[in-house]
């Protein structure tokens, strides 16, 4: 009885301990701000409408709820009102991913704050579901993919993924009054259905952004990423360069490229003429924007590209969007924002880069505006 006696006690412990780790954490609508930092290039005080972008700050503990998400993302629109830099016909955008990690929504809070790599903290969500998990595994391996781990991850959560991200940005631009790029988010299938996203859990995953209009409702079209780098090509599919879209707004024709796709001269011919291009990106690794330039990276690069000894950011300017759209059109306004933050190992770095009266800005703020010259 003794032995007994002990064992219930030790399961006991156990038990509570893993409930503890895989209780999902607490939601706070918004922890802290950090200090912003402000850019502007051309006459953005008298200007009758902005394009405005965002390099927000974000960790794990921004995704604990769809509330935590949007209000540390609301809190970034509010900043840039309080500036003076939202009108009516304004355009904004977001970077690359922000949407993508609200997979940590609901997650185990102190699993996920405790670990310290991703490796580890997407364990806790393993442990969490490990029948949907292994399903999706399965499937995913099936397919072929090179990381089925990271697709079953996806692919468990993306209908709630997709909801909180509609809702949120949906909202937001709604409230502002402003047409909104919201950066980019990972799901499988997506498509604009009755005013909302949808996915179909199972079709393959692709990095996709949605643009919200003035009255909080998403354009029919949906961009989807057709240059995915390496890492991403183990779980996502690329979409097709001549499906890009151009979205038509109060400011004029507006071209979304995701990240990668503005280093290639395809997505420009695909885009034609626009009056304003944005570039959510994701720069992966702490300081390196100083550091020697990685390449290409999973496509072979384009024609154009010479073998020089570039810094990353040199190269950001010369054969992304800061160099490539002064050549293809000089009148247009260009806009590429990256996501900044801390994720476990992953870091982050880039600097916002405009281009304005065809020559390329590059600035280290939080949060850039320029003015619109082609609104009405």
């Amino acid at each position: 009885m003794r032995r007994l006696r002990r064992l219930v006690l030790v399961g006991g412990v156990v038990a509570l301990i893993l409930y503890g780790l895989l209780r999902p954490a607490v939601c706070d609508e918004l922890l802290k701000m950090p200090s912003l930092r402000y850019g502007e290039v051309g006459a953005v005080p008298t200007a009758r409408a902005t394009l405005v972008g965002f390099q927000p700050y974000m960790e794990p503990r921004d995704y604990r709820c769809e509330r935590s998400f949007a209000a540390k993302v609301g809190a970034y629109l509010d900043s840039a009102r309080a500036r003076g830099y939202l009108r009516p016909g304004s355009v904004v955008v977001f970077p690359e991913y922000i949407g993508t990690w609200l997979v940590l929504m609901r997650e185990p809070g102190l699993g996920i704050r405790w670990a310290t790599t991703l490796q580890g903290a997407l364990t806790w969500f393993v442990l969490r579901h490990p029948w949907a998990f292994w399903k999706a595994y399965k499937e995913a391996q099936k397919a072929g993919l090179a990381d089925p781990a990271a697709a079953a991850v996806f692919q468990v959560k993306a209908e709630a993924i997709a909801r909180a991200y509609h809702r949120t940005f949906s909202s937001l631009s709604r409230r502002y009054g402003v047409t909104l790029v919201a950066g980019s988010v990972v799901l499988p299938g997506a498509r604009i259905q009755n005013d909302s996203l949808v996915v179909q859990v199972g079709a393959p995953l692709e990095n996709v952004s949605v643009v919200y209009g003035p009255d909080g409702r998403p354009f029919p079209q949906i961009v989807r990423k057709a240059f995915p780098i390496a890492t991403e090509l183990t779980f996502t599919r690329p979409g097709r360069v001549e499906e890009l879209p151009v979205f038509q707004t109060a400011a004029g024709r507006l071209g979304v490229l995701i990240c990668a796709d503005s280093w290639f001269p395809q997505s420009y011919q695909a885009l034609g003429r626009v009056d304003l291009l944005v570039v959510p990106s994701y720069l992966m690794g702490d300081s390196c924007w100083g550091l020697p330039w990685r390449g290409y990276s999973g496509w072979p690069a384009p024609p154009d590209v010479r073998s020089q000894a570039l810094t990353e950011g040199e190269a950001w300017l010369t054969y992304a969007m800061g160099g490539r759209l002064p050549r293809f059109d000089t009148a247009a306004v260009g806009l590429n924002v990256f996501l900044r933050g801390r994720f476990w190992e992953l870091g982050a770095d880039g600097r916002a880069i405009v281009v304005w009266q065809g020559r390329p800005h590059a600035m280290d703020a939080d949060i850039v505006a320029v003015p619109l010259p082609t609104a009405p």
